[in-house]
């Protein structure tokens, strides 16, 4: 192809015919030109289309982290709802001063459980990393923001364990032969117990504790589903 046009400057040259040669020169820097633009277009759309693909890669990783994060808040609430009832039951046999039982043990221990959920949010992370602006659709960025950018986690298992930690447990161990969740735990002497307006504020607290939680916890499971149908339509979008 270059010999060609090559020999048609010459012929052309030779000829003395510069007004065509001239044209013939405006025409081969045109044609230049044109596969210039050709070239860049098919490598921007050769970018695009990588971008595409690890958008879509990265939507799908913080889609995975969503259905884990889900089934941890759906288990936390689960924990928190027997958690309840057993504080609730105890709260009861205790105000109707009924005699103690063995197998109040585990409701004693249960009273005072708690969880932790644990939240992840590695796709997200890789997102902001890589810059947010590779997903274009703010709906979506706005939620995950709300979903992993306000610290409320912390900020309720913060005040939890600090209550147990600091107030619940030096009064339990008055009380209890051992302080342990998921086991069983036995009074010293259950008639102190049942009239120790400390105890009964603790687990008071703790079950509205943990009633505050499940409603958080509720609210972000709904989020959830909402950002999971969010990044649904936007992943159609890019197919």
């Amino acid at each position: 192809m270059l010999k060609f046009f090559r020999r048609i400057r010459q012929q052309l040259l030779s000829e003395n015919k510069f007004s065509k040669y001239l044209l013939y020169a405006i025409g081969e820097i045109f044609l230049v030109v044109i596969g210039i633009l050709i070239a860049l277009q098919i490598n921007n759309w050769n970018e695009n289309q990588k971008q595409r693909t690890f958008a879509k890669k990265l939507l799908l990783d913080i889609k995975i982290s969503l259905s884990n994060n889900y089934e941890q808040l759906n288990f936390v609430i689960d924990y928190n709802e027997e958690g309840i009832t057993s504080a609730e039951m105890l709260q009861n046999h205790l105000d109707s001063n009924l005699p103690y039982h063995d197998s109040l043990d585990i409701h004693f221990s249960k009273a005072i459980q708690y969880s932790t959920p644990i939240i992840r949010n590695a796709g997200y992370k890789s997102l902001a990393n890589y810059g947010l602006n590779l997903i274009q659709n703010d709906s979506l960025l706005n939620a995950l923001d709300d979903m992993y950018n306000m610290g409320w986690i912390e900020t309720l298992v913060l005040r939890q364990e600090n209550y147990f930690y600091n107030t619940a447990s030096p009064i339990l161990t008055e009380l209890f032969e051992k302080v342990a969740m998921r086991t069983s735990m036995k009074p010293f002497d259950y008639e102190a117990l049942k009239n120790s307006r400390k105890y009964h504020s603790i687990i008071n607290t703790l079950n509205e504790y943990r009633k505050d939680q499940n409603i958080w916890y509720s609210e972000n499971l709904d989020r959830i589903t909402e950002i999971e149908k969010i990044i649904d339509r936007t992943l159609d979008t890019k197919k």
